[in-house]
């Protein structure tokens, strides 16, 4: 798989402590979905990373231990990630998780999106159940004021800046007047009939108390209630002043079901 590979020569640039190295080894623009928010490094020269401070905490090299495909398609594939940071010795000095997304950007193959996460044990489960159901709650709401093409609802559920990887597209919304988090319904209608949409399938990937990712996929209708298009997407919410809201999402390819 183009997408594995693409994983693995990012993991031996990284172990390499080179930047040029590893700047060969993702696409751009890049995102870093950190815990203070979204960094993009729209060049190469613009993604570094500090080795220096890792070898200072006794880091030589990083294992990926686990490595889990999730949603995928010709252009994309979602992955989780285990990995371990080791010493000289070879021993563990940490572990951690990241969410990525691989994409393929005119033939190169190469991670475009990262999102740290959660191991299983990092926090009380009380936490982390409180954070699974604002998520649940809140894609609830996000299909109740889509439905309705309530923009000021959409606004609530939504957090700007936001970003969407979409059919090789990096779209960056850098304020409300974004298509992405204010919706032209009429333009939506008038172009391919849209009368409804639902949630289709939901499953939330990855817990932390201030982050939830989650793949889905929306399904479509027209006004004859025909089922026409499946989306699959990846979404990642966020808690941000006490208030979660979208922060980014990763479309699939979607499956269109009427000709």
């Amino acid at each position: 798989m183009e997408a594995r590979a693409a994983l693995e020569r990012f993991l031996a640039a990284w172990n390499s402590a080179d930047n040029s190295a590893v700047q060969k080894t993702v696409n751009y623009p890049h995102i870093t979905h950190s815990p203070m928010g979204l960094i993009v490094a729209n060049e190469p020269e613009q993604f570094i990373t500090d080795f220096d401070a890792l070898k200072q905490q006794s880091w030589v090299r990083s294992t990926f231990d686990k490595i889990t495909p999730r949603q995928s398609s010709d252009q994309k594939v979602n992955f989780e990630v285990e990995y371990s940071r080791l010493n000289t010795a070879g021993e563990v000095i940490s572990r951690g998780y990241v969410f990525y997304v691989v994409t393929n950007n005119e033939g190169h193959w190469g991670m475009q999106y990262r999102a740290p996460g959660q191991l299983t044990l990092e926090s009380g489960e009380a936490a982390l159940e409180n954070a699974r159901q604002a998520a649940i709650a809140l894609v609830d709401e996000f299909f109740v004021a889509f439905n309705a093409a309530d923009n000021a609802a959409l606004l609530r559920v939504n957090h700007v800046p936001q970003i969407m990887l979409s059919a090789g597209q990096f779209i960056l919304a850098a304020d409300v007047s974004s298509p992405i988090v204010t919706m032209s319904f009429e333009r939506m209608r008038e172009r391919e009939n849209w009368h409804s949409s639902e949630l289709g399938d939901f499953e939330i990937v990855n817990v932390s108390e201030n982050q939830v990712i989650v793949e889905l996929s929306f399904e479509r209708f027209n006004p004859s209630f025909e089922h026409y298009l499946t989306g699959p997407a990846v979404w990642v919410l966020s808690k941000r002043e006490e208030n979660w809201g979208v922060e980014f999402r990763s479309l699939m390819s979607p499956t269109r079901h009427l000709q």
